[in-house]
Order: structure tokens, then C-alpha cells, then sequence
């Protein structure tokens, strides 16, 4: 890597010193920022550059623009306490809280080639077909995560012709029996959203997603259920990790 990569640019400097300023309460929800001139002569910048950093800023959903006025700081979004965990339910979570909450299904059918390959292995089942069910969880009316479950159709033969009652996928098993489930191979990762994932979840490219992985057992048998991916917006949550037995 050359040293030049490591150089940050005009515009990079005028992006984070005006997200300081709001981290540190020198702008604060509902001021208006400095224009994109007055960003420039202070930086000794180009305009572009001071315009670039304040689009960034609004894709990040930090600030906003109001034509012909100007640009100010977005009030924060409120954010959901969160406990990671494999074995309960999303809508559980939701109701101990009392947060207005949905969810939707936007995918229940069998997974494609590529995926069936994929999970196939993961979940140890090489002659098994893979059925996926993705949901969109909205809370307060915003959507903010997409929980995608890859399930083993050996362990229920039914799923398909149940395409129409997996809202909730772990009331789904208990209803199966499978009643004491745990959480193994649990992974935390970032990623930028898709083009599909942004039009989902209503935000913008600089928004990151949070991608939480796990297998979901049954104690009594071990039995590998399903494989879970599920991603989060990263503005509209606030995670607690804890340790599962």
C-alpha cells in the first residue's frame, strides 16, 4: 500500500470534523450547519469537497437538507436495547419491552441452488432439501432488520404446504415439538446493504448492517434446525451480547 492511500482528503477532514461537532453537542439536533462555502474557505477546500462530505452526511442520515435553506442535524433515531440471543423470539423481545412491533414474510419457499449447496453443509444435511423463510421486523413503524432462516424440510416435511404461518419461525417449532432449542456458532460481522436490502430496510448505502449468524438446536435431540442470518440496521439499535448455556 502506498503512503498516498493513507492521505486523507479534503473532503474525508470536512465529513468528520462536522460529525464531531455534532457527537460532541457543538451542533445539535435542529441546528443548521455551516454552509457549504463557509466549509471550504475554514478547510481550505473546494466547494465540491464541502458538498461531497455534507451528501455523505445525509446518506448516513446524520444530517438533512431542506431546499434553498440549507442543511441541519437530524434528531437522532431512537434506539431499540437489544439482547443478542439464538433462542428467543424477535417478537418476544419486542413484547417484554412493549415496542410496537410487525413482522412480515417476504420469502417462504425453497431456497436456490446456490443456497441449497451452501447450507446443505453448514447444517450437515447433504440429502436434505433447504426451505428459506425471510421476514422484515418493523419497529415503530420503521423497518430495521431482515431475519432470513435456512430449515432443514427432512425435520419438518410440512413447511411448504405451512408457507403461510411462518411469521414466527421458533412458535413454528414448538408447535413441531421442539420445545428446548439452543444457540450454537454464534458470529457478529458488518456489511454495507444491497440494492434490495436498502430498499427493504428504507435506507441509504452508508447506513451499515449488522449480520448476526447462528445454528439453532434442539437440546434433547441436538438436532441442527435451522441456520439463522439475520441483519440489522446499525442506526436503530443498541446490541447487549450474552453468553448462552
Amino acid at each position: 500500500m502506498s503512503l498516498d492511500s493513507n492521505v486523507i482528503t479534503k473532503e474525508t477532514l470536512i465529513r468528520s470534523k462536522v460529525h464531531e461537532m455534532i457527537l460532541h453537542g457543538v451542533l445539535c439536533p435542529g441546528d443548521k450547519l455551516p454552509s457549504e462555502n463557509e466549509l471550504a474557505e475554514l478547510y481550505n477546500a473546494k466547494r465540491i469537497d464541502a458538498r461531497n462530505a455534507l451528501v455523505q452526511l445525509e446518506k448516513m442520515g446524520i444530517v438533512y437538507g431542506r431546499q434553498g435553506v440549507g442543511r441541519f442535524v437530524n434528531e437522532p433515531l431512537p434506539a431499540v436495547e437489544f439482547l443478542i440471543t439464538g433462542t428467543t423470539s424477535f417478537s418476544e423481545k419486542m413484547k417484554e419491552q412493549g415496542i410496537p412491533y410487525k413482522s412480515r414474510v417476504i420469502y417462504a419457499d425453497y431456497a436456490d441452488d446456490k443456497e441449497q449447496a451452501k447450507y446443505r453443509g453448514l447444517l450437515g444435511a447433504d440429502d436434505v432439501k433447504i426451505f428459506k423463510v425471510s421476514r422484515l421486523r418493523i419497529v415503530n413503524e420503521m423497518p430495521c432488520a431482515i431475519h432470513i432462516s435456512y430449515i432443514r424440510e427432512d425435520l419438518f416435511p410440512h413447511i411448504y404446504e405451512d408457507k403461510e404461518n411462518l411469521t414466527s419461525v421458533y412458535t413454528y417449532f414448538k408447535a413441531a415439538g421442539y420445545e428446548q432449542l439452543r444457540s450454537k456458532d454464534r458470529t457478529l460481522s458488518a456489511q454495507f446493504p444491497t440494492l434490495e436490502e436498502m430498499k427493504l430496510l428504507q435506507c441509504s448505502e452508508l447506513v451499515p448492517l449488522l449480520v448476526f449468524e447462528t445454528d439453532t438446536y434442539d437440546k434433547e435431540t441436538n438436532d441442527c434446525l435451522e441456520r439463522v442470518k439475520i441483519l440489522y440496521r446499525s442506526d436503530l439499535f443498541k446490541h447487549q451480547l450474552s453468553d448462552e448455556n
